[in-house]
């Protein structure tokens, strides 16, 4: 009964002029967020000693209800917090590989693509290590295989599962080097410390969440000497992702510089593409 009592006499405090019930918003409004029942009880029992009409009761139990009900309403439409991926906004498509490798793997792509300026850039030797990340179908895989030849090994590097298994299935058509397909995350190589030679990224570092710290693994899977190479579109490109999520190669450059490279801007003459070269020193 004494928690009646007092429950009652704070309850008596709610229905006062609009004055004193201003003084009482936030003890009554905690109590309304932690249990709107229990509020409605106390409303019953102050309309009781206030002598309030069943409609007068009404109103202020359906307003607190109403009240509770917005601010559900606000916690349920607030956005959640979701991980951004590291393709961004610009995704692809990559239901068909196959299809997707007679664009992407068509031998005129060479003639604007350059892939003997890449790599130059990268300095491979026979026999090196070298690690193609964003492989998609192999484009730039082949090309590195031929330059390491049959005793190197080029690890095709993808967050898409599809594309892994098309590497695989093409495997023995990519070039005479140990070619390993390997899936990784969206946020991370997957490289073993100083185990490569280069790196190369093309067409896919604007996508990367990030860029700093991803830079800063990548670094860390290069020997002393390797070379962290990104190819990606000129701002103002023609073709290429959208505007807004292109990069120009001094924030490119500026990304490497933030994970401990030394920075190059590599000759070349591609039509729509530059060219940053980090060593690792």
């Amino acid at each position: 009964m004494t928690v009646v009592f007092l429950t009652a006499e704070l309850a008596a405090k709610v229905i006062q002029p609009p004055n004193s019930m201003r003084r009482n918003t936030t003890l009554i409004g905690d109590i309304a967020m932690k249990n709107s029942p229990v509020f409605s009880f106390i409303i019953a029992i102050a309309a009781s000693i206030a002598g309030c009409s069943h409609q007068e009761v009404a109103v202020m139990t359906n307003a607190n209800n109403n009240d509770q009900s917005k601010k559900e309403s606000v916690r349920n439409d607030k956005p959640e917090h979701k991980k951004p991926t590291a393709h961004g906004e610009h995704h692809h498509a990559f239901g068909n590989p196959e299809e997707l490798a007679k664009k992407w793997n068509a031998p005129e792509r060479d003639a604007w693509q350059r892939p003997e300026q890449i790599i130059e850039a990268m300095a491979i030797k026979p026999g090196a290590t070298v690690a193609d990340i964003g492989a998609g179908t192999g484009y730039m895989v082949s090309h590195l295989s031929n330059s390491v030849g049959k005793d190197g090994k080029v690890i095709a590097i993808d967050a898409e599962a599809a594309m892994i298994e098309y590497l695989t299935k093409h495997q023995s058509e990519l070039g005479p080097s140990t070619i390993v397909p390997q899936k990784v995350g969206f946020y991370d190589p997957e490289l073993p410390s100083a185990s490569l030679d280069g790196a190369l990224i093309l067409d896919t570092w604007h996508h990367v969440a990030g860029r700093e710290a991803y830079a800063k693994k990548v670094r860390d899977g290069l020997k002393q000497e390797g070379r962290f190479v990104i190819v990606d579109y000129e701002v103002n490109a023609k073709v290429g992702p959208p505007e807004k999520m292109r990069l120009s190669s001094e924030q490119v450059t500026k990304d490497l510089k933030s994970a401990g490279f030394r920075v190059e801007v590599a000759k070349e003459s591609m039509p729509h593409h530059y060219i940053v070269v980090g060593i690792k020193d």
